[in-house]
């Protein structure tokens, strides 16, 4: 039986992976004795490695939404109806930064809670750029990057990354009136309408390709090897060519003053369209071995989820070490937004509207398969039509429907 008074749990290595969680854990531990040792491993491995094998190890997993699928139907983690008091995933529910509450619920259990809310937006080195200037639509990008030199433009496009843009392009093109087909229409599960069963609508996919090839050729040559947190640092370090992102995924970290050389400034995702556009959510859920069920750690390792997933922890202990809250009345509380320089402000709306990946099982092992067919299909100039078809047989391969 694992041992309640110290409990183990793993999460991600960056300032807003680690830092709030342990502050909680420091709260927590006061209030009820138990400690928490956290081990934290890279972004690459937070994004790829599977949650079974984690959650054979640790009694709190950090994981992304696509996850759970797997990890579901390997019997890996605690179902939280089991540990929670009644009422209280329904008000976590209606307290969501967009889908983020809904993204660990599945096959009509919730499987995590959200201690973290993300999703794909623009990002600028504030003060160095008018904030007019700043293009709201995909249009305008080419000509910012013509006024201001490719190495002023910035994208997240190693392969798991050039993945979730072309899957945000999928959205925004698919989306552009006000009206329907627009308004960020969302299956059962939260994917948008787009992906079906049989996979991603061909034409859909095939457009936002071709618009991803022409958005890398504007962009600083290193963005096909870089992550979000390689373009935000660039952003806000020293090097003061780098201007732009406008696309990447959202980092409260980068809008705290004094935390790094340059502040950054986050925006809305770019529309293709007049319909405001959602974009791929990613976030962070906490969840509990199910190999602690039925013990004491189990018990405690579910109070640190319900601990960690309140309003009070995090406009809180969390957000005082640099949290990124997964609550939407954090997101709209104008004392917290203040403290990031409007960060949540800046970027609600796109929060608001953001879709799911799928949670089937397989879906992981086809995103490794289906980023990196993509990544080097572009790298080397293969046609998007062959590309489409590729990730298409990959998806009948690998998902589970």
């Amino acid at each position: 039986m694992r041992n309640a008074s110290r409990l183990q749990g793993i999460t991600w290595d960056h300032p807003r992976g680690i830092d709030a969680l342990r502050a909680a854990g420091d709260e927590f531990a006061r209030a009820t004795g138990t400690a928490i040792d956290w081990t934290v491993r890279s972004l690459r491995e937070f994004e790829d490695t599977p949650v079974v094998e984690l959650a054979a190890a640790y009694d709190l997993v950090a994981l992304d939404h696509p996850f759970i699928g797997d990890a579901v139907d390997a019997g890996a983690l605690l179902p939280l109806e089991t540990v929670f008091l009644p009422g209280e995933l329904a008000e976590r529910a209606g307290d969501s930064a967009g889908a983020s509450h809904d993204s660990y619920h599945w096959q009509g259990r919730q499987w995590g809670g959200a201690v973290d809310a993300a999703c794909m937006v623009g990002a600028h080195r504030a003060g160095a750029v008018a904030r007019e200037e700043i293009p709201d639509r995909w249009d305008d990008v080419p000509g910012f990057a013509r006024r201001h030199g490719q190495d002023a433009v910035l994208l997240a496009a190693n392969p798991t990354h050039l993945w979730g843009t072309v899957l945000s392009l999928c959205e925004a093109g698919a989306n552009t009136a006000v009206g329907p087909p627009g308004g960020w229409r969302r299956g059962a599960d939260g994917r948008p309408y787009w992906w079906e069963d049989t996979g991603i609508d061909p034409a859909v996919l095939g457009e936002a390709v071709e618009r991803a090839r022409h958005l890398l050729a504007l962009c600083a040559p290193e963005s096909l090897e870089s992550d979000p947190v390689t373009v935000l640092e660039r952003l806000a370090g020293a090097d003061d060519r780098a201007l732009y992102s406008p696309l990447v995924f959202g980092y409260i970290t980068y809008a705290r003053p004094g935390e790094r050389e340059a502040l950054v400034a986050f925006s809305d995702a770019p529309r293709i369209g007049e319909a405001p556009v959602g974009t791929l959510t990613g976030g962070v859920g906490l969840a509990v071995s199910a190999g602690s069920a039925g013990s004491a750690a189990g018990r405690e390792a579910a109070a640190f989820v319900r601990f960690a997933t309140s309003a009070d922890t995090q406009a809180g202990c969390a957000h005082d070490a640099g949290g990124q809250a997964g609550r939407r009345s954090v997101w709209t509380d104008e004392r917290v937004d203040a403290e990031v320089t409007h960060f949540y402000r800046d970027t609600l709306a796109t929060m608001d509207r953001s879709f799911l990946r799928p949670r089937l099982p397989g879906y992981p092992a086809y995103q490794r398969a289906a980023a990196e067919t993509l990544h080097s299909g572009v790298v080397t100039d293969v046609r998007t039509r062959e590309i489409v078809t590729s990730l298409g047989q990959l998806w009948r391969k690998y998902v589970r429907v």
